[in-house]
């Protein structure tokens, strides 16, 4: 088998040549694969040059057809031999795809699954960005739940517990749930818009969440972070050019406070990763040891990466940038590398890799289909390593979709 590829604008045409067979199947399946992990989510397929359709190569075919519809993409033929063509009219298949001749031009309202809502394209940076406005003059409301002091309550962090509405985000230290709280159980949480995620302090190896369900409305038990609510004033969407280069976390937090003219700006992101680099914490936030961050009993506390982790996942991250924080808010935010006047806190959660829907989405919708696989690799704090010789660096996505707007903070 022979496999031919040539990418035309943001399509990507695909020639194969030869048997499309179960020994083949695995090997087609993986460039189709790895073209959608660029970033193309349009395909057209040559078939003209295929002398045999198994089975297994037309359940390759179904497969990849119906995902790249279900991501607002397309999967058409342009050409088929004899063979194939009567394969395909015996099974039905033609029916799924949206067949045009090697020279018919494409009608590009067909294919145009972007709502109706205009956008321009941004250059930040050394990067492009398509901008939505969403809620031309949103400002969000951010509270800041800080650790209490030692001498207070015997030193017990007390929890908050927050119900996880459409317009509410939170990050920081706790547990997942309203009633029962266990306080063993809290660690690393982000949650947003009816999903919350969290990774047991007591049991890192087995990261848990809650989705909104009919009445269900998730809630956590905050310990210490960051609460915010409100709507958010633009979406901008980035890396959706095919084999555009991966984007640093940093750029894309620099982005959002420049696009939103504030100091402080909240956002949360849905992409696809190159890599992620964080911490996380293994001990419960209700009584941090007074020597948490010595070395070495930190390495008892906390999980690091110490090398670039979860690549080609697709993630969720919650974030604050702010230029010079005041108190309380500069309590829970960190430099975003050293000697830097601007400040960050973000968490992720990772789940196994889903095309992000190119244009305008909606958050709530992605949420929704970032569960679906019911799998939850993981929960980090996401940290830009940045010492001289040894840092990890920092995170890297491919691309996907940022929310982002002002917010003005309170204690």
């Amino acid at each position: 088998m022979e496999i031919i590829t040539q990418l035309n604008d943001d399509e990507m045409c695909i020639e194969l040549r030869g048997r499309l067979d179960a020994a083949w199947s695995n090997s087609v399946n993986k460039a189709f694969q790895d073209v959608v992990h660029g970033g193309c989510h349009r395909i057209a397929l040559d078939l003209s040059h295929v002398t045999y359709l198994s089975s297994s190569g037309i359940r390759v075919l179904v497969i990849l057809t119906k995902n790249l519809k279900a991501m607002g993409g397309y999967f058409r033929l342009i050409g088929s031999s004899p063979t194939v063509t009567e394969v395909l009219k015996l099974v039905g298949f033609e029916q799924l795809f949206d067949t045009f001749s090697k020279t018919e031009s494409i009608d590009k309202s067909v294919v145009n699954y972007q709502r109706n809502i205009m956008s321009n394209t941004v250059k930040i940076a050394e990067n492009d960005y398509e901008v939505y406005i969403l809620n031309e003059n949103a400002v969000q409301q951010g509270w800041v739940k800080n650790k209490v002091s030692p001498v207070l309550d015997d030193g017990i962090n007390k929890a908050v517990v927050i119900p996880i509405h459409a317009d509410t985000w939170v990050i920081g230290q706790g547990v997942l749930g309203s009633t029962n709280i266990n306080a063993e159980y809290s660690g690393e949480l982000l949650a947003v818009s009816g999903l919350a995620i969290a990774l047991p302090g007591n049991d890192p190896a087995h990261p848990d969440w809650i989705q909104q369900e009919a009445e269900l409305l998730p809630a956590v038990a905050l310990y210490h972070g960051l609460k915010v609510t409100g709507k958010f004033r633009y979406l901008l969407r980035f890396g959706e050019i095919p084999e555009t280069p991966p984007i640093r976390l940093s750029e894309l937090a620099l982005a959002a406070l420049e696009i939103c003219g504030s100091d402080t700006v909240s956002w949360v992101v849905v992409a696809e990763t190159a890599h992620l680099i964080g911490a996380a914490a293994q001990v419960s936030a209700e009584r941090y040891p007074d020597d948490f961050f010595d070395f070495p009993a930190i390495r008892n506390h906390l999980l690091f990466t110490a090398e670039p982790a979860y690549r080609d996942h697709t993630c969720l991250i919650i974030g604050v940038i702010a230029r010079n924080p005041n108190f309380p808010l500069a309590n829970q935010l960190r430099p975003l590398a050293t000697g830097s006047e601007f400040f960050i806190h973000a968490h992720a959660g990772v789940v196994p890799f889903s095309p992000i829907h190119k244009g305008y989405i909606q958050l709530s919708e992605s949420l929704e289909k970032l569960m679906v696989s019911q799998i939850l690799r993981g929960v980090l704090h996401l940290l830009n390593d940045d010492r001289e010789g040894v840092g990890a660096g920092e995170s890297f996505l491919r691309r996907g979709a940022l929310w982002c707007a002002p917010v003005d903070f309170k204690g």
